[in-house]
Parts: structure tokens; sequence; C-alpha cells
């Protein structure tokens, strides 16, 4: 039995139709993924279920006593308030316990007076009455895990991944009917998304999300449902069984299209006859005609397949000497050296805070660096996709904007494309290029914000999080554009699927401000981890008790030669792996030489303290 049931819901925005009579249900423990292109009606549809039981919409019916907790895009909050006071912003009794009682232990931590400790006596006290101490441990638990502490900061103080930590706190912290979760990886570094996907897993409730991270959706979600042309799509399955039915259903719907088209022609060949060739009595005719017309023919999501000619890059791209930089005292790079090849393609990995937002600031001369050098080729023309869109005038056409920054791009065959026909490419269809800037949906900004950087011919394009707020199909658009683009590439991005798409070469941020190089997407670099993670910290050969008496003194000194030699080994491919300049087919083979060795080793120790 479904807890929640949209029938025949539609929804227009001005002039828009978003979609239109769509229906579907959930089922209690679905794990539903909602997809579709940006400005398509996703957040819009999530905000009519968050809301049912208070606007009581009657296309939504609900199982009764429904309760819904609703992570927003972008959390909402009081600059003013602590990370305490936004937490447990109820009135209840248990949450003004339980924020009563973090209080007491946050001053106990820097501070001890007979005053202070009355305080904490009162808090416990209250703890106790209001028998809170079970969700404070289920409280406690989630914030040490995604690693929030101190908790008097201010709100405004915290960093976009913070605060989505935060709110992703929250949601979890009481039980659920219905979690409804509007692109929750946005903004959270790697380590926070595996924390998500794992507890997502866990959970025994019902998730209803929107995402653009597909191995997210590919590992969690049990139904996809899709907005496209207005209507809802519904597919049993995880993201690889979606993209199948899919092609399946565009397939299908093409022939019935192919088919549609002949008798379209025949009925256009007729209509276009003089009047003499047509009888009044032909009115339901013609109706059809205007209803084949009209139809949503088949509209295949439109693939990119730009392969920009471009700038032609110098013998000189970019050169990167001794690059260090400090904020207060904290290192974000320290002696960074780095020369750019031609066709690079390069991701960065590191915390939120780490630097990597800096560097690409320091390459396109945003910011200075504390010491070192910058040199950049005479030919080389950046274009940066930032994490903010530039700003817009909300009163401009879509094609008014986009002429601001050229009338054309030309491509890889020399064939001149004009920016309405770029428009079209990014998803843009032309019914929608008079539509004004400030109608248009986040998402879509950030589309036409990448449209203008691309207008401007660029040869090195720099990406900071291009994946946030951006639909699935326009990342596979974006994708498909830099695999086949020319000249260098650098992406700072916690989308694992897009990594694996695009980079061949990784610079992993780390403590202290050092860079390491690693060859491989992001996939070969976990893989790799885990492999070095099982190899055994290296163990010094005890040395033989004289009173001891080994069975076999002769397999003993064998056996010790063997150790030995493996441990070359081992420290040789290790050696091999931190050269950096490796294929990822390579890495891959060094790490299960890597398991190998180590399981050799680990049985030829075992043997020698049964010797020894």
């Amino acid at each position: 039995m479904s807890i929640l049931s949209v029938q025949n819901l539609s929804c227009t925005q001005g002039i828009k139709t978003l979609f239109e009579n769509i229906s579907f249900g959930i089922e209690p423990g679905d794990k539903i993924a909602l997809i579709g292109v940006n400005g398509s009606g996703k957040t819009t549809l999530l905000s009519h279920i968050t809301t049912c039981n208070t606007d009581k919409n009657p296309s939504i019916v609900t199982k009764q006593n429904l309760k819904i907790t609703h992570l927003a895009q972008l959390p909402t909050f009081n600059p003013e308030d602590t990370i305490l006071d936004h937490l447990f912003k109820s009135e209840t009794p248990t949450a003004k316990a339980i924020r009563a009682y973090h209080l007491c232990i946050e001053k106990l931590e820097t501070e001890t007076s007979p005053a202070i400790n009355k305080e904490f006596e009162a808090a416990t006290a209250q703890m106790d009455l209001h028998q809170a101490w079970d969700y404070e441990s289920r409280v406690t638990s989630i914030l040490n895990e995604l690693n929030i502490h101190h908790l008097s900061q201010k709100m405004d103080t915290l960093s976009g991944g913070m605060i989505k930590k935060i709110g992703l706190a929250q949601v979890f912290f009481e039980e659920t009917d219905l979690l409804i979760l509007d692109e929750p990886t946005n903004h959270l570094d790697i380590d926070t998304i595996n924390w998500l996907e794992n507890t997502l897993k866990r959970m025994q409730g019902t998730l209803l999300m929107v995402t653009h991270d597909r191995y997210f959706l590919d590992k969690i979600c049990t139904k996809i449902i899709e907005i496209d042309q207005q209507k809802l799509f519904t597919y049993n399955g995880n993201y690889q069984v979606f993209l199948e039915q899919k092609d399946l259903r565009y397939a299908i719907q093409q022939k019935e299209d192919q088919s549609l088209q002949s008798v379209l022609r025949v009925e256009l060949e007729w209509l276009k006859r003089g009047p003499k060739a047509r009888s009044t009595k032909q009115k339901a005719r013609k109706d059809r005609i205007a209803e084949m017309v009209s139809r949503n023919t088949y509209t295949e999501d439109t693939i990119l397949e730009l392969g920009v000619s471009g700038r032609r890059l110098g013998k000189k791209i970019l050169e990167l000497k001794d690059i260090t930089k400090k904020f207060d005292d904290k290192t974000v790079i320290s002696k960074f050296t780095y020369t750019f090849k031609q066709g690079e393609k390069i991701g960065i990995l590191g915390p939120n805070g780490a630097g990597k937002t800096t560097l690409l600031n320091i390459i396109t001369e945003r910011i200075q660096p504390d010491s070192g050098t910058v040199d950049v080729g005479v030919n080389t023309v950046f274009g940066y996709f930032d994490q903010h869109s530039i700003s817009f005038d909300l009163n401009m056409s879509v094609l008014e904007h986009v002429k601001l920054f050229g009338e054309h791009i030309t491509l890889h065959d020399g064939t001149l494309l004009s920016a309405a026909k770029l428009l079209e490419r990014f998803l843009f269809p032309s019914s929608s290029l008079k539509t004004k800037i400030g109608k248009l949906s986040g998402g879509e900004r950030r589309r036409l914000h990448m449209v203008c950087m691309l207008l401007s011919n660029p040869n090195f394009l720099l990406f900071d999080e291009p994946t946030n707020d951006l639909d699935i199909t326009t990342l596979s658009v974006l994708e498909d554009f830099l695999l086949h683009f020319a000249g260098c590439v650098i992406v700072i991005s916690h989308d694992r699927y897009f990594m694996d798409r695009v980079v061949d070469q990784l610079l992993i941020f780390k403590d202290q401000g050092h860079v390491t190089h690693f060859w491989g997407g992001y996939t070969d670099y976990i893989d790799t981890l885990k492999e070095m993670a099982k190899i055994p910290t290296q163990k010094s050969l005890p040395t033989t008790p004289r009173t001891s008496q080994s069975k076999d003194p002769k397999e003993l000194k064998k056996i010790e030669k063997e150790i030995e030699q493996l441990e070359k080994e081992i420290k040789t491919l290790n050696n091999y792996l931190g050269t950096g300049a490796h294929s990822p087919e390579d890495y891959a083979k060094t790490g299960k030489q890597l398991k190998e060795l180590s399981n050799q080793l680990e049985q030829k120790f075992a043997r020698w303290e049964e010797l020894a």
C-alpha cells in the first residue's frame, strides 16, 4: 500500500509547462531518485510533496499522519545562530535539554568553576527528566561521524560543505516516514559522500531524492522516476537499469514517430490543396492533423559533438615553480612545481579547505602566491568555470546575454556554429532563447554560464565543482565535450563518476600543503589505496634466541632469505607506484602484484614463527 500517491498533478511556471497530469506512488521502503534536465520541475515537485500535509493539494494523497523530513538544496539558517542553536531550533523540552547539555560540555572543555559544575548538574537532571539520553547518544554519534565539532561557531562563518553536513545531521537525528533530499551531495567532500551512501544503504525507511551523482544512484536506488517532455516515466531498478530501459523507450518512440511522420506528410499534402479539393466535412481530419503537428515527437537528449578547434597552445603552456600559499598560519600549498603539457586532463582531490580552489585562483592570477612563479604561455587562454555563476541581467533574454560573449564558435572541422545553435546543443531549445534569465532555474543559469565561457574560445579549461546544480544529461554533454577537447583541462570535483570519465591523472592535496601526483582516475586511485592498505607494515626480522631450538635450521635460514627478498620486492613496487609516471593499467597490475607478495610475506612470517 502506498504511503503517498500523486494523481494527475500539473504545474506551470509563467507560460512554461513543467509537467502535466503526472501520476506515481511511493511504497514503504522505496528508495527513489527523481531525475530530469534542469528546469523540468524536479525541485518544484519535491516542494509540492514536502508541503502536501499543510497545503492540502488534492492531487497528492498520503497515509494518515505521514511524517516527511526534507533537506533543501540550500539549507536556510539564521546567520547569527550557532551550530548548536541551529541543530536544536525546536523548542520542545527534549531539544532544550540537549541544547543546554551540549553548551555545558563545551564550557567545561575550556574552564571549570563551581557555577559551571552546578549548571552541568542541572543540565544532566533535565536530560534524566525528559529521558533524552538515547536521543542525545544518537545525535552525538552522527555529529562525530560527520566531524561536526565546536558547536559554538556562528553559522555564517561556515563553508557551504559544512552547512550541508549540518543539514544532513539534522535530518538523520529523528525517525521519519519519508526522507526527501534535494541534491544532497552538492558541496560535500568524498568522505562525507561515502558516509551518506552507506547511511542510506542501511536506512530502513523510504527515500525520495534528486541527485546528479550517478555512482550514488546506482548503489542506492531501487526505482527511478524521470520528468521528460512534461511527462513522468518510472523505471524499476538502479541507474544502469534506467539507462537500458530509457534507451529502449526512445527506440520504440522513434519508430512510432517515424510512422507518424509518414502519415503526417500525406495529411499535410491534403491540407495544402485548394479549397475546392477539400470538403467542409473534413473538420475532424484537420483536427487530427493539428493534434499530430503539436504532438511531442521523439526528442532524445541532444549529445554535444563539439570538438572546438579553439586557439592553438604554444610550446610553453603553463609552468608552476615552487608555489607556496598560506592563509594566516595554515599552509595550503607548499613548494608545488608542475609543468603542464598538451592535452592533459587533470583531476584535483582533497578535503574541503585543502587549497584546491586556491591553486586555480593562483593559475588564473585572481590571487598571488606568497612565493614561487607562475609562467603562462603567450598563447594560453583560460576558461574558468568556478562555483559561482557570472552575474546576470535577469531582464535580458538567454540569447541576448550569450551574444555579449560571442556570435559564434568554430568547431574542430572548421564549421561555424552560431550562438543560438550552441545553446541548442547545450539543451536550450529554440523556444527558450527569448526566455528572460530571471525565469531560469539555478541549474539552467549554470548551464548558460558554461556556454558563455566556451564562446570565449579558451584552450585551457578550469572547472571548480562543475557538477553542482547540473543535471545528469548536461553532465553527459559536458563529459563528451571534454573527452574531445584538444586543450588542457583541470577539474576539481567530488563527483566520482565525472572524474572517472574525464581525467587521466590526479593531483592529491594532503596535509601541510603537500601535493602528490597520481596517474589514473578516481577509482584507480582508491583501488590502489586499498591494495596498499592490505600490505603489512615493514616488520623487522626478530633475532632467533640462542636458547631456541628450531625444528629445521636449513628451512629457517631459507625462509629468512625469502622474507628479505619479498620485502625488497615490495619496496621496489612501492617506489614504482610513488613515481606517478605510469598508466592506470600499470597501476592495476602493480596493485595485484603487491597483494600477492604481501600474502606470501604473511605466510613466510607465520612459518618463520613456527620454526624459530
